[in-house]
């Protein structure tokens, strides 16, 4: 698949005042990974959402008794007032069953009383974070036409699974590992944006294409005048908060990926500048002046 870094529209690179998103996939091959650029407007609408998962548990009013024994003596006496709880619980819960002919919850209801089961919130995980980017891709001539079927291509490929070896479909390798990254555009060099935050190794896991959706209008050559493409991707891990750490104080500018593999890695290693040359300049100058946006 061809490798040289796609770019729509065409004009962009001489837009320096136009923010972009950059995705990069590694194609994991024999040991290496070859590395596939896509350069496309920011689009509007970017939405993070971090996740917390939660449940709860009933403590009950032994596991009480017992918090209230640590909290009071220590550690130590924690262990015995579970230990004792425990046994003290059940031989009475047994004598109290075998006595009321299981009369506990009328004896109850009699009262107006119930146990407190002391319920608590306990922390499960982090969620896995995912991000969805839309597109709408008009060509206007024919060299537009051919980038954004080389695009489209591109994110419909590395969707999907490859055989192992390239023979059967007996063991296949994982799909790409991709990086995006929010870039702003210098005379000649592209930086990061760093207001906005920072996006982990992901895997593509969903690309919708529709084509022509206003209108049933062709090229000559047959091309649709209008792909929609909407691309999901899903971080290829859990996240802690050390990560969130790392990403934002720029100690993993890989995104957390082996930049020779392509295989995500769980502590990232400086491996990019902070600046890279821009697509289409010839250098890169020492500082990158701010400049307004429209």
């Amino acid at each position: 698949m061809d490798k040289a870094n796609l770019i729509f529209p065409l004009e962009i690179g001489n837009q320096p005042e136009r923010p972009l998103i950059k995705f990069t996939a590694y194609d994991r091959k024999d040991g290496n990974a070859d590395q596939h650029h896509i350069y496309l407007p920011s689009p509007g609408g970017i939405s993070f959402t971090e996740q917390a998962d939660f449940s709860t548990i009933d403590l009950g009013v032994v596991a009480a008794t017992a918090i209230s024994a640590s909290q009071a003596n220590g550690a130590m006496a924690t262990l015995g007032a579970i230990g004792k709880g425990i046994g003290g619980f059940f031989g009475n819960a047994t004598k109290t069953v075998a006595s009321m002919g299981g009369a506990g919850e009328e004896f109850d209801f009699q009262q107006k009383t119930i146990k407190n089961p002391n319920t608590n919130t306990t922390f499960k995980a982090n969620g896995m974070r995912t991000f969805s980017f839309d597109f709408k891709m008009v060509a206007r001539n024919e060299k537009e036409s051919e980038v954004i079927r080389k695009i489209h291509s591109k994110f419909r490929h590395f969707t999907y699974a490859a055989r192992k070896g390239g023979s059967s479909n007996f063991i296949v390798d994982f799909p790409p590992v991709w990086t995006i990254r929010f870039m702003d555009q210098g005379q000649n060099s592209l930086s990061e944006n760093t207001y906005i935050p920072r996006i982990f190794s992901c895997y593509l896991t969903q690309c919708n294409s529709t084509f022509n959706a206003d209108a049933n209008i062709y090229h000559n050559d047959k091309a649709p005048l209008v792909i929609d493409m909407s691309v999901t991707y899903q971080e290829t891990r859990a996240l802690t908060r050390n990560d969130i750490e790392d990403m934002e104080n720029d100690q993993m500018q890989n995104r957390g990926i082996d930049q020779e593999t392509g295989n995500p890695v769980i502590q990232g290693v400086k491996t990019q500048e902070a600046q890279e040359q821009r697509p289409g300049s010839s250098s890169i100058p020492k500082k990158v002046n701010r400049r307004g946006r429209r």
